[in-house]
């Protein structure tokens, strides 16, 4: 009997030390951060046919400029960029609408296309 109390105590002694042992504090040091703090991206809504809508696009992304592939090109379609057609004017985030047209300046309604937004 007297046995298994030392066997007790000494576990719980054991369980003590290693308690204390992983408690202990590290060597001090020193961390750096580098990078930069980013806006979040805009939200795309691409609605049937040629218009494409930008939502809650943050100030520093004004002046965005847009590339525009064709996937599977058209026969009556050489060339195809995108206008600005309504913008929610200044402030801290903004919203635009843009319009997908050919070199006439007229709305495409056909095709497949890449378009790609680069931010300044």
């Amino acid at each position: 009997m007297n046995v298994r109390r030392v066997s007790v105590m000494t576990g719980l002694l054991c369980l003590w030390a290693s308690a204390c042992g992983a408690a202990e504090t590290a060597g001090q040091g020193t961390i750096r951060f580098s990078g930069a703090i980013v806006e979040s991206g805009c939200a795309t809504n691409a609605h049937s046919g040629s218009v494409m809508e930008l939502r809650g696009c943050a100030n520093v992304s004004r002046g965005s400029r847009f590339e525009v592939r064709n996937v599977a090109p058209v026969a009556s379609v050489n060339a195809a960029h995108v206008r600005l057609v309504a913008d929610s004017g200044e402030g801290r985030y903004y919203d635009q609408r843009y319009l997908l047209v050919d070199t006439a300046g007229k709305p495409i309604q056909s095709g497949n296309y890449i378009i790609t937004m680069t931010s300044p």
